[in-house]
C-alpha cells in the first residue's frame, strides 16, 4: 500500500512539472543597456550579454529579482524596471545595482560564491561582463 502511494505520489509530481516550467518562461540571454541618462564609464563598456538562462538555473529568483511580490510573481522584471536613476554613485541607480557589495548585484554574488568557495565566477571588468569585442 506505502509502494503504491508513493508512486501515485511521484506521478502526480511528475504531471505538474510541465505546468510550473511554463509558469515562469526565462529569458535565455539579455542584453543589457545603460540608460541614456547614466553616464558611461569607459569607450569599451557596451551592452553586456547576460546568460539570464544560464543564472536561473543555479541561483533563485530572488537572488537578483529581490523586489518580486504576489503582484509581479510569474512575471519577467528586468533591473532596469527599478533601477533607473542615472549617476555612479546613486544607492539604487542602473551602475549600482549590479556593482556593489549586496548580494544581489552582479559583483557582489560573484564575490559572495568566491568567498565561500561555491564556484569561481569572473570578477573581473573584461574577463565578466564588459568582454573587449
Amino acid at each position: 500500500m506505502k509502494r503504491l502511494i508513493c508512486i501515485m505520489a511521484a506521478l502526480a509530481v511528475l504531471a505538474l512539472l510541465p505546468g510550473l516550467a511554463s509558469a515562469y518562461e526565462v529569458p535565455k540571454d539579455l542584453i543589457i543597456k545603460r540608460p541614456d541618462k547614466t553616464p558611461q564609464q569607459s569607450t569599451w563598456v557596451g551592452p553586456v550579454k547576460f546568460p539570464h538562462g544560464f543564472h536561473a538555473v543555479y541561483n533563485s529568483c530572488k537572488s537578483c529579482h529581490h523586489e518580486e511580490s504576489d503582484r509581479s510573481l510569474g512575471q519577467f522584471l528586468p533591473c532596469t524596471q527599478c533601477h533607473i536613476k542615472p549617476g555612479l554613485d546613486e544607492p539604487t541607480g542602473f551602475f549600482r545595482a549590479f556593482h556593489n557589495s549586496s548580494p544581489t548585484s552582479c559583483l557582489g554574488c560573484h564575490k559572495q560564491k568566491r568567498l565561500t568557495k561555491q564556484a569561481m565566477p569572473p570578477i573581473s571588468c573584461t574577463r565578466g561582463c564588459h568582454k573587449k569585442q
